[in-house]
C-alpha cells in the first residue's frame, strides 16, 4: 500500500553492510531507551484518559485519541519543546512505535471480527450495501466541491515538485473527508455496548465495505498522481480481494481449522491455538496489504473466519482482547493522535476552512446514510445511528493524509485539517450517537436477543456451541440427546460412537470391533442436524477424552448406574479425564424415557458455580417444554435439635436461603421461565431433596457437582452420590470441570 511504504521515511536511517548492501540500522543504546519511555507515555497516558472518559459516560477511544493530541505538538510539544523533541523526535523509534501500533489496530480488527454476527449482517445485508454507497457518495460529492475552493495553502508541491493537479488533489481531499475508519468505528460501538445491536452489525458491514473501496480508491488516486490512471493495477486489487475473500472461507478456513485439530489433538492447548490466531491474522493482513487494499480489512476477515471454526478455544479470544485493550490499541489510537498540530492553523481563513469542512464532512455522511437507508427501508433513529457511527474518518482519514503528503499532494496546512478532521470527527461521532440512542427503545426481538447473549457469555454451560454425546446406543443416551436438543438448539451436535477393537499381530487394533458395533440410531433420531463419528479403541475412555479435547464446550453422556462406581466404569473414566463441563443423565432402573420433555423439573441450589450450572439446564429445559421448576434450599438441623428450638445459625441459614432462592427466582425470570422457590430446615438436606423428589411432583431431578479425582474415578461428593443411588427420578448432574488440567494418555 503506497501509504504505508511511503512512511518508511520515518525510518530511513540505513547503513552500508560490509558486503556493500544496505541494512536497516539497529536501534542504539539510547534509542531503546527512548522507544521505552515513548511507549509507556503513550500507553500509560491513553489509558488513563480512557479510564477518565468512561468515568464520565463516554467511550474508552475518545480519551485515547485526545491522549495523542495531549502528547503531539500541540500541547506537550509547546510546553515542554526540549522534552518533546527528546521523546518523539527519533525518526527510527517513532517508525518502531508506528509499526506496533499497526500491529495494535491488525489485532483489534481481529477482536472486532470475532464479534461480527455473519447471520444478522446476512439479515440486513441490503441495508448495509444501500447505507455504505449513500455514506460514501454524498460525503464524496460534497467534499471534491469545496476542494476546489479552499485556499491554495492546501495544495502541496506534488511528487518531485513538479506541481500538482487541482482535480487530482480533490481527488485525495475528498477520499480524507468521506472514509469511514473500521477500527474506530469498531471501538466506539463497542466501548459504548452497542456492538451487538442491530445497527452496530450494519454499521460494522458497511464500514468493512467502504474501507474495501476507499482503499481501491485511493490505489487509484496514488497510481493517478504518479504515473496516471493503471486500471490494470485496479483490477488486480479488486480481483485479488474477491479470490482471497472466496479462499478465506473455503481453503483457509479448512486449513486452519485442521490445524487446530492437529495441535489440540496433541496436548497443545492455549499457546499453541493463540499462536495460530496471531499467524493468521498477520497472514491476512499480508495478503490484503499486498494486495494494496491495506492489512486491517486482511485481519478483520480472518477475526471473521475464525470465530466460525470447528476447532477452537474460548479463551484465546478472551487473551487477545485482553491484550489489544490494555496494550496494542491504546498505542494505535493515541499515535493517530500525535499528528494533529492545531498550531498549524495559523490564519482565520484556514481555521475557518477546517471548521467547514469538518462540518460538512458529518452533515454529508448522516445525510448519505439516511438517504442510502431509505432505499433499503431503514428509517428514523436507526438511519441517524448508522450516519452518527460512520462519521468516524479516524484511522482511514489518517492514512489517506499520510500518502496524501508524502506524494506531494497537499501540504504540510492541508494534511493538518485532514488529520484534524479524522480526529475531530472520531471524538463528534459517539457524542452524536448517545444522542440519537437516548430514550431509544430497543424492539421486542432485538431486545430479546440481546438478553439471551448476554446471559449466554455469563453463563457456566448455556454458552456451548459445540456439543459431544459418546454412545453406544441405550435409553440414557436417548434422553440425553432429548434434552440436548431442548436446551441448545442451535448447537452442532457430534455424536461418537466408540467399539472395542480386537487386538491383532503385535498387539495393533485391526479394523474390527469385539462384540456387537454400537447403535446410536435412537439417539441420532432424536436431534435434527447431528455429525456422526465412529472410532475403533482399546480403551474407549481415552478415545472419549482425546475427542473431547478437541475444542467441545460440553460433554453430555448417557449412563446406567453400577454398583462400581457412580456410573459405568467408562463413563467414570472418561468424567476423570476429560476437562469440559459435562452433563450425565440417568434413568431409574427400568425405566424408558418417554417421548416428551420433562415438564416438572426439581434443582437444588447452592452458592456454587455447579449449582449455577445446575439452573441454567433445568430452567432452559422447562422454558423448552413450557413446563416449570422448582427451586430448592435445603438448611442442614444439627442432629438432635427439635423443630421448634430457636437457634441464631439456622435462622441466619434461613435467611440465606431465602436470599438463594429469590436469586434463583430472578435468573429464571431472565430466562424467561416462572420458577416456584422454597426453603426447607431438616437434618440432612440430601435425605430431603430425595424425599421431595421421590413425592411424585416432579419428573428429573437436575443436581449441580463439582467433580475430584478419586483414583482413577471422579467422585463428586458423598451428597451427590447418595441422591443418585436413591432418586426414583431420572437425574442429570451438571458437573463443572476441575481447575487442573488433566492429562490424557494416547492410543
Amino acid at each position: 500500500m503506497v501509504g504505508l511504504t511511503s512512511t518508511a521515511r520515518l525510518a530511513d536511517l540505513v547503513v552500508l553492510s560490509a558486503e556493500g548492501g544496505t541494512s536497516v540500522a539497529p536501534l542504539s543504546e539510547h534509542e531503546v531507551l527512548v522507544f521505552l519511555v515513548q511507549l509507556a507515555l503513550l500507553v500509560g497516558v491513553a489509558r488513563t484518559f480512557g479510564w477518565l472518559m468512561k468515568s464520565v459516560g463516554q467511550p474508552a477511544v475518545v480519551g485515547e485519541l485526545l491522549a495523542g493530541v495531549v502528547l503531539g505538538p500541540t500541547l506537550f510539544g509547546r510546553l515542554a519543546p526540549d522534552a518533546f523533541n527528546w521523546v518523539f523526535g527519533e525518526p527510527t523509534v517513532t517508525s518502531v512505535v508506528f509499526g506496533i501500533s499497526w500491529l495494535g489496530v491488525i489485532m483489534l480488527l481481529v477482536v472486532i471480527g470475532f464479534e461480527t454476527d455473519l447471520g444478522i449482517i446476512a439479515r440486513f445485508r441490503k441495508a448495509a450495501l444501500s447505507v455504505s454507497a449513500g455514506a460514501l457518495l454524498l460525503p464524496l460529492a460534497a467534499a471534491s466541491s469545496l476542494a476546489f475552493m479552499v485556499p491554495d495553502s492546501f495544495i502541496g508541491p506534488g511528487p518531485g515538485g513538479v506541481g500538482v493537479d487541482r482535480a487530482v488533489f480533490a481527488g485525495f481531499f475528498a477520499l480524507a473527508f468521506s472514509v469511514s475508519a473500521l477500527p474506530v468505528v469498531a471501538k466506539i460501538l463497542q466501548d459504548m455496548g452497542f456492538l451487538r445491536r442491530n445497527f452496530g452489525q450494519v454499521t460494522l458491514a458497511a464500514g468493512m465495505t467502504m474501507d474495501a473501496v476507499g482503499w481501491l480508491i485511493l490505489a487509484a488516486l496514488s497510481g493517478i498522481a504518479l504515473d496516471g490512471f493503471r486500471p490494470d493495477e485496479l483490477g488486480i486489487s479488486f480481483g485479488g480481494l474477491l479470490i482471497f475473500l472466496v479462499l478465506s472461507f473455503t481453503v483457509f478456513r479448512w486449513l486452519i481449522d485442521r490445524l487446530f485439530r492437529f495441535v489440540m489433538a496433541r496436548g497443545s492447548s492455549m499457546t499453541a491455538a493463540l499462536s495460530i490466531t496471531i499467524v493468521a491474522a498477520l497472514a491476512g493482513g499480508a495478503v490484503t496489504q499486498a494486495l494494496r487494499i491495506e492489512a486491517i480489512l486482511g485481519a478483520y476477515i480472518v477475526g471473521i473466519l475464525l470465530a466460525g471454526l470447528r476447532h477452537q478455544l474460548p479463551g484465546v479470544r478472551s487473551i487477545l482482547e485482553t491484550v489489544t485493550a490494555s496494550l496494542l490499541a491504546p498505542v494505535f489510537f493515541a499515535f493517530s493522535g500525535l499528528r494533529v498540530d492545531i498550531g498549524l492553523l495559523d490564519t482565520s481563513d484556514v481555521v475557518v476552512w477546517t471548521v467547514v469542512l469538518i462540518l460538512v464532512a458529518i452533515a454529508a455522511k448522516i445525510i448519505g446514510t439516511v438517504m442510502g437507508g431509505f432505499v433499503a427501508g431503514v428509517r428514523g433513529r436507526e438511519a441517524l445511528a448508522l450516519g452518527s457511527g460512520l462519521s468516524a474518518l479516524g484511522a482511514m482519514g489518517v492514512v489517506v493524509a499520510i500518502v496524501s503528503l508524502n506524494l506531494g499532494v497537499v501540504s504540510e496546512t492541508g494534511y493538518t485539517v485532514m488529520v484534524l478532521a479524522a480526529v475531530t470527527t472520531s471524538l463528534v461521532a459517539p457524542q452524536l450517537l448517545k444522542l440519537v440512542v437516548r430514550g431509544w427503545d430497543i424492539p421486542h426481538e432485538e431486545a430479546q436477543r440481546l438478553n439471551e447473549e448476554e446471559i449466554k457469555e455469563t453463563s457456566e454451560i448455556l454458552s456451548s456451541r459445540r456439543i459431544l454425546i459418546p454412545t453406544r446406543g441405550g435409553s440414557n443416551s436417548r434422553l440425553a440427546a432429548q434434552l440436548v436438543r431442548a436446551v441448545f438448539p442451535s448447537a452442532e451436535v457430534t455424536v461418537l460412537v466408540v467399539d472395542l477393537a480386537k487386538v491383532g499381530f503385535w498387539r495393533r487394533p485391526t479394523r474390527r470391533a469385539e462384540g456387537e458395533p454400537g447403535d446410536p440410531s435412537e439417539v441420532v433420531a432424536q436431534l435434527p442436524e447431528v455429525r456422526v463419528i465412529r472410532r475403533l479403541a482399546r480403551d474407549p475412555a481415552v478415545a472419549i477424552a482425546s475427542e473431547s479435547a478437541l475444542g467441545y464446550d460440553l460433554v453430555v453422556l448417557g449412563a446406567t448406574e453400577t454398583g462400581e462406581g457412580t456410573f459405568s466404569s467408562v463413563i467414570d473414566r472418561v468424567l476423570a479425564l476429560i476437562d469440559v463441563p459435562s452433563i450425565v443423565v440417568r434413568m431409574p432402573d427400568g425405566r424408558e424415557p418417554g417421548d416428551g420433555l420433562p415438564a416438572r423439573i426439581l434443582v437444588p441450589v447452592t452458592a456454587t458455580r455447579s449449582a449455577r450450572a445446575a439452573e441454567e439446564f433445568a430452567y432452559s429445559l422447562a422454558k423448552a417444554a413450557g413446563g416449570r421448576t422448582f427451586a430448592l434450599h435445603v438448611v442442614n438441623r444439627p442432629e438432635g435439635q427439635g423443630m421448634m428450638r430457636e437457634d441464631p445459625s439456622v435462622e441466619a441459614s434461613i435467611a440465606d436461603g431465602q436470599e438463594l432462592v429469590g436469586a434463583a427466582a430472578a435468573f429464571g425470570d431472565r430466562l424467561g421461565v416462572s420458577v416456584e422457590t422454597g426453603v426447607r430446615v431438616a437434618p440432612n438436606a440430601e435425605e430431603e431433596i430425595v424425599a421431595f423428589g421421590n413425592s411424585g411432583a416432579f419428573d428429573l431431578l437436575v443436581l449441580g457437582a463439582s467433580t475430584r479425582s478419586l483414583t482413577d474415578r471422579p467422585f463428586y461428593g458423598h451428597r451427590v452420590s447418595y441422591m443418585l443411588s436413591q432418586s426414583e427420578l431420572p437425574v442429570a448432574v451438571v458437573s463443572l470441570p476441575p481447575t487442573r488440567t488433566p492429562s490424557v494418555p494416547k492410543h
